[in-house]
This record gives structure tokens, sequence and C-alpha cells, in this order.
């Protein structure tokens, strides 16, 4: 989700998920304001720093947005 999620500078600044489905992800408000940043796929350790902190960040809201699902499915 964090790479699919993140803007490029390969790609122009776009996400692979725009490029995929034509449109923005609409992601919850806590994960866009840590994501807005352009990622350098050059820098390993830039990435590989980006990826990390994302990742916890992830493992933080998740369970949240699947309890939310789970709420909406009733």
């Amino acid at each position: 989700m964090g790479y699919m999620m993140s803007k490029h500078a390969s790609l122009f600044h776009f996400s692979p998920y725009f490029l995929l489905f034509g449109r923005h992800p609409i992601p919850p408000s806590s994960i866009v304001a840590q994501m807005d940043q352009v990622v350098d796929l050059d820098s390993l350790a830039t990435w590989a720093r980006v990826i990390a902190k994302r990742a916890a960040l992830f493992r933080r809201v998740m369970p949240k947005a699947m309890e939310n699902l789970s709420i909406a499915q009733h």
C-alpha cells in the first residue's frame, strides 16, 4: 500500500495507484499528511527510511481501518 500510493520521481511525481486507476487514492487524513512527499527511488537510504516510517504508520492505523470495515459490513 505504501509503495502503490507513494509519488515517485521516476514516474513524474505520480503514484503507481494513480497510473493504474486514473485517480488518487483516498486514505485516512492521518496518512495523507505523512505521504505527501515525493520518494526519491535513486537513494536507497532514503527509500529504506521512508518505507520503514510508512510501515510503522500503517501498523498503527490499519487495525482502526479494519474495525471500521467490519462495522460497515453489518
